[in-house]
């Protein structure tokens, strides 16, 4: 069955070719997540002393650059990041603000992926994960060799150094005219 489904839709796109039609081919590519794995995050002196203090952590995701041909459109978009804890700390629940950025390594401007600001007294457990209401396009970030990301952290900041790993899912969609 869907052998006969593709020889159809074969004969049907080599038709329309044929008639001076224009070709359009596009295809959803699954969810992709990845993962940074084992972040040291550096304790803050005097940070349970009361008031919230910020601190930033950074790190970079290499791949390889997505070398597509002429004609062809491609969009990668974030749907959500968690940050997980993974030593040091048992609730994340000192943290009342996060946000997450990504730049490619061109020199370009970040781009915020997402932010998290709980309700008051939320209780956040070991993992906090935030969803991106308004995904924009990333490709360019993708499209080169090395991604930055950055999280911003605000809160009463642990005195003692602790780990995560953040993971982001993205999506993305592939689009050819001819």
């Amino acid at each position: 069955m869907r052998t006969t489904a593709f020889v159809s839709l074969l004969v049907s796109t080599l038709a329309a070719a044929a008639s001076g039609c224009g070709i359009s081919v596009e295809a959803d590519v699954p969810d992709v997540q990845v993962t940074q794995r084992g972040l040291t995050f550096s304790g803050v002196a005097g940070g349970s002393l009361g008031g919230d203090m910020s601190m930033a952590r950074s790190y970079s995701q290499d791949h390889d650059k997505l070398d597509f041909p002429e004609g062809l459109e491609s969009e990668v978009k974030t749907l959500s990041v968690s940050l997980r804890a993974t030593g040091g700390v048992d609730d994340l629940a000192f943290i009342h603000y996060m946000r997450i950025t990504m730049a490619p390594d061109d020199g370009s401007a970040a781009t915020e992926l997402g932010v998290y600001e709980p309700a008051r007294d939320a209780a956040a457990g070991k993992e906090i994960s935030l969803t991106t209401l308004n995904p924009v396009n990333l490709f360019d970030a993708w499209n080169t060799d090395k991604a930055k990301f950055t999280l911003e952290i605000v809160g009463a900041l642990p005195e003692h150094d602790w780990t995560g790993d953040v993971t982001a899912h993205f999506s993305g969609k592939i689009k050819y005219k001819y």
